[in-house]
């Protein structure tokens, strides 16, 4: 901004100004800067604010003779431009200038030493008009403990002195400020505003300069408004503002997918989608730039993958905006992971088992990470398939992908009764104990053993032989007794006694043999009972009676009795006993005379005595006794009831020399005899 001349300075940021006696009023803004033109900015600028330019052109201070002192400030502006970064101005470092004029009969310095400690000060130059003419101010530097350089070139203004005759206007611009930014199609209007003491005030629209900018096609680039005044007396003023025309509307930016819509589940794409980006930026184009914003063609699986689009430009930022896409395309696997069941023996379960399969998906993952499936059936291979997966996009894994067989028997085994060993007898009853033999069937993993004897207990019609305990060999038992068999049993035989029992006696005295009596309470008497063993000859016998019943046990007794030998008496004289040969003359009939008793009875009757002869040899060693005395007749046997004795007379046999033995023999067995030689 330029004035002609600068008379009062009323504080930081304003200065008035005035030309051919009108004042005016405007306001800086103390340290806004514009930037230099080329070549200007070398280091940190110190430059005055006649107007709001960081340039080498000198700006005009219009003052009048006998009129108030003008004053303008002076500002730093880091430029960089000498390798240092920031403010040359840092810590307690300090810029001292010299202020002169180049013609001090027409303008004086009040301030010929101004300082800067830091980038933010704004000291003050004061001007004293003198005469009229022209002068040039001007700063050289006289200290610098900073380190860095400062460029002087848009310090110099030039103070013009007009006579006390007629009073500087006093211009203004209104509307627009110093520096601002506008945003494209709202930019105030531009107003020139004078004020003079002779001409009075007056108002009138700014000179607008083109937009200039890479942008400056659309309307948006740097935009300056100036204003000139001459007033009757011939003294002008002018002024200038330049400002920004912004682009004020961020790039819009916007995408495609396609297809537009996920085609799986939870925002999952199964199949190939395609992301286009779209920027516009219709303002300022040229200042468009992008990050990201890369078309996309998402063709394999991926997890949640965030692709981003930003953009600036002149008229701001936008986004970044942000789609994230995720692909799976891929179905679960299937695997198989346990089973629970009740678990019985031989790797057999003895239940359904429930069989766990698991899912796995290296992307979206399972819809469900686990399932279970129940088996069906019975045998040694029952097969359980997996069921379908899917996973979280909804590609699903067909049921079956996955399978395991189990062996499983829940049956516990069948059992029968198939036989007793031994046999029963024709009567069907059993004397002893029976080995009843049953059976059990698996038809799924087999009986652990096929068959199984239990013995009965007891007796009766019916002892009832149950079943054991049968497992198969998954584990399964059938319980006992779920098959019986009914046996008549009698292990006890029967009771036997005789009628009567046998004394002992002699031969010929023995009584009739006993019978028996017999009974038995369970199967029955096969039959009566018998006796046995009964004999009427000499010796000691035994009788047995016998009892057997319907299941074949007997019982059997005894009774021994003795029949008792005859007690024989004899052969008396004339015959001697003892092996003595008796010798007589052959042809002799020879009485031989005995007694028979059966105990103290004497037996009288001759047909049970019985008489034999037999040669024998004649032994010359043997002593031989004479028969005395001999009888008459022929052989013939007598008992003689007078003399008490039983009489056989025997008649010898002829030839002498020989020797005979006669032996009688009695009913009961008994024998005696003698030995004769005939002479």
């Amino acid at each position: 901004m330029k004035y002609s001349e600068v008379i009062q300075d009323t504080g930081p940021g304003k200065i008035l100004l005035r030309r051919a006696g009108v004042k005016a009023a405007a306001t800086l803004a103390a340290g806004s800067l514009l930037l230099a033109s080329a070549g200007v900015v070398h280091a940190d600028n110190i430059y005055n604010t006649l107007d709001a330019s960081v340039d080498s052109v000198a700006e005009v201070m219009p003052l009048n003779v006998g009129g108030s002192n003008g004053s303008t400030l002076l500002a730093l502006n880091p430029s960089n431009g000498d390798g240092k970064n920031g403010c040359n101005l840092t810590g307690s470092t300090v810029l001292t200038l010299n202020i002169e004029s180049s013609n001090t009969a027409v303008a004086t310095i009040t301030t010929p030493q101004v300082s800067f400690t830091s980038c933010n000060d704004t000291p003050t130059v004061g001007v004293r008009p003198v005469a009229a003419g022209s002068a040039t101010v001007t700063a050289t530097v006289a200290s610098n403990n900073s380190g860095g350089t400062f460029s002087l070139a848009a310090v110099p203004f030039q103070v013009n002195v007009a006579p006390p005759a007629n009073t500087a206007p006093v211009l203004s611009i209104s509307g627009v400020t110093p520096g601002a930014s506008y945003a494209k199609g709202s930019v105030p209007a531009a107003v020139c505003n004078v004020t003079d003491a002779e001409d009075g005030a007056s108002s009138f629209p700014a000179v607008l300069s083109v937009i200039t900018g890479d942008d400056a096609a659309t309307g948006i680039g740097s935009q300056t408004a100036s204003c000139s005044y001459t007033d009757g007396g011939g003294m002008k003023a002018t002024s200038s503002v330049t400002y920004g025309i912004v682009d004020a509307t961020a790039p819009v930016i916007s995408y495609t997918l396609s297809p537009a819509a996920a085609d799986g589940l939870a925002g999952w794409y199964r199949n190939s989608v395609q992301l286009t980006w779209t920027v516009t930026e219709p303002d300022s184009p040229r200042t468009l730039q992008l990050v990201g914003c890369d078309d996309t063609l998402v063709s394999t699986d991926q997890l949640p993958n965030d692709y981003s689009c930003s953009a600036t430009s002149g008229g701001g930022s936008a986004g970044p905006a942000t789609v994230s896409l995720k692909r799976d395309g891929t179905a679960p696997t299937v695997s198989y992971a346990d089973a629970t069941g009740t678990l019985g023996n031989n790797d057999w379960y003895v239940s359904d088992v429930v069989a766990r399969f698991t899912a796995t998906d290296a992307t979206s993952g399972p819809a469900s990470a686990s399932q279970t499936v129940t088996s069906s059936g019975e045998g040694s291979a029952v097969a359980v398939q997996s069921p379908e997966f899917a996973d979280v996009a909804g590609n699903t894994t067909a049921a079956g992908a996955a399978s395991q067989s189990f062996k499983i028997d829940k049956t516990a085994p069948d059992v029968s009764y198939t036989g007793a060993a031994p046999a029963p007898n024709s009567n069907g009853w059993y004397k002893n104990d029976v080995e009843a033999t049953f059976t059990a069937t698996d038809a799924v993993s087999g009986p652990l053993e096929a068959t199984k004897k239990v013995t009965s207990s007891g007796e009766g019609e019916a002892v009832e032989v149950a079943s054991p305990a049968f497992e198969d060999l998954a584990g399964n038992v059938r319980e006992a007794g779920v098959a019986t068999a009914s046996f008549k049993i009698d292990k006890t035989a029967p009771t036997v006694n005789f009628s009567s029992l046998l004394a002992d006696s002699y031969y010929g005295s023995t009584p009739a043999a006993p019978g028996c009596v017999a009974s038995d309470s369970l199967s029955g008497l096969a039959g009566s009972c018998a006796v046995s063993g009964y004999e009427t000859t000499v010796g000691t016998h035994t009788l047995t009676a016998t009892a057997t019943d319907n299941a074949g046990n007997t019982t059997t007794i005894t009774d021994d009795y003795e029949v008792k030998a005859w007690t024989l008496k004899g052969f008396y004289q004339p015959i001697d006993m003892n092996g003595v040969l008796n010798t007589v003359k052959g042809g002799s009939t020879v009485p031989a005379k005995f007694e028979v008793f059966a105990g103290a009875t004497e037996l009288t009757d001759p047909s049970q005595m019985s008489f034999s002869m037999a040669k024998i040899s004649c032994s010359p060693i043997v002593p031989t006794d004479e028969i005395e005395t001999t009888a008459t007749g022929n052989t013939s046997l007598r008992y003689d009831a007078t003399a008490g004795q039983f009489i056989y007379n025997w008649k010898t046999p002829t030839g002498a020399g020989t020797c005979y033995r006669l032996t009688m023999k009695a009913s009961d067995g008994s024998t005696m005899s003698a030995n004769f030689k005939l002479k």
